[in-house]
């Protein structure tokens, strides 16, 4: 761990998280940003959990580098990528141990270098703050629509209502509802009764326009929840809630190259044409078409031409 570390220092503080996972060749660590004004409601920001989900790195950066201490009520913790052995490699996951760090949490303070650093964020930063903001992209295989969805407990300091009050002011259109998964930032966050939110959008080829959406739906939610002066209008919830589950993912039934047929986010009814897949080999050009499995949004497509038998081509959210 880090042992001058102190989260109660006034002001702005930026410290090193090298020494955490240890010497790795080629890895020179990355920040944690301490941004502390008294008394106030304390949040952390996570990003690079996936190493190659880099929208998030650089709005957290930009972030860590502009809010100064007098826009602050409270305390705001910014780790742009704290999966830097992963990132700084150009890697979804760390090529140190080829963990991937989503399903490592809590983590081990004795373990791989991916497990050291979940193991610092929970034992660590989840006690000093009363809100967990983990904000994801699509990396390099899908792109996914901007979305929000969470986790409280019943004893969690921000309860159910605050947290779905929380995702809307983010001014996305869509608002997840999903079961948890221990092993994830957020599954661990709930096992500490921490709430929190995953934030998700972009992916593939970097966008402003996705970048912009993301930092200004941070910017929103912070200021929503009290911590940031408000620096964005807020804008009046016009967002669809909606459940995904595997029944609303569709797969490649063969090795063959994908023509998506609607754009993401766009609505669509069971048994309409979303994809098609043409044949890699042949004299036979003719497509085979796939059909949405069952009615709603189509939240992820893939970013592959090239897809394998089995693999996602998209997915499809049901509003609840």
């Amino acid at each position: 761990m880090l042992p001058a570390l102190d989260l109660t220092a006034r002001g702005k503080t930026i410290h090193d998280l090298g020494p955490i996972a240890g010497p790795l060749d080629g890895v020179t660590g990355d920040i944690l940003c301490c941004i502390n004004n008294g008394e106030g409601p304390s949040v952390l920001l996570l990003g690079g959990i996936h190493g190659d989900e880099y929208e998030a790195q650089i709005v957290l950066r930009r972030l860590a580098e502009r809010i100064a201490p007098t826009d602050v009520t409270g305390r705001i913790l910014i780790a742009p990528s704290i999966n830097f052995p992963a990132s700084e490699k150009g890697k979804r996951l760390s090529p140190f141990d080829g963990q991937n760090m989503n399903r490592c949490f809590p983590g081990k303070a004795d373990g791989t270098p991916t497990e050291r650093l979940c193991a610092f964020v929970t034992r660590e930063l989840f006690p000093a703050v009363d809100l967990l903001i983990d904000v994801h992209a699509g990396g390099s295989d899908v792109s996914v629509v901007p979305m929000v969805f969470g986790f409280a407990t019943g004893s969690s300091k921000v309860d159910d209502a605050r947290l779905n009050e929380l995702m809307e002011a983010w001014g996305y259109r869509f608002v997840q509802h999903v079961d948890g998964i221990d092993e994830t930032a957020c599954g661990a966050a709930k096992l500490a009764d921490l709430a929190s939110i995953e934030v998700e959008g972009g992916g593939g080829r970097m966008k402003t326009a996705e970048l912009e959406i993301m930092e200004a739906g941070l910017l929103r939610a912070l200021a929503a929840f009290g911590v940031l002066k408000l620096q964005l209008a807020p804008i009046p919830f016009e967002c669809v809630h909606f459940s995904a589950g595997p029944e609303g993912q569709y797969l490649a039934s063969c090795p063959a190259l994908v023509e998506h047929c609607i754009s993401l986010g766009d609505e669509v009814a069971k048994g309409q044409l979303v994809a098609r897949l043409h044949p890699t080999m042949g004299s036979k050009a003719t497509a085979e078409d796939v059909l949405a499995p069952l009615p709603g949004y189509v939240l992820r497509q893939t970013e592959h031409a090239f897809v394998h038998k089995g693999q996602l081509i998209g997915n499809i959210g049901t509003p609840i």
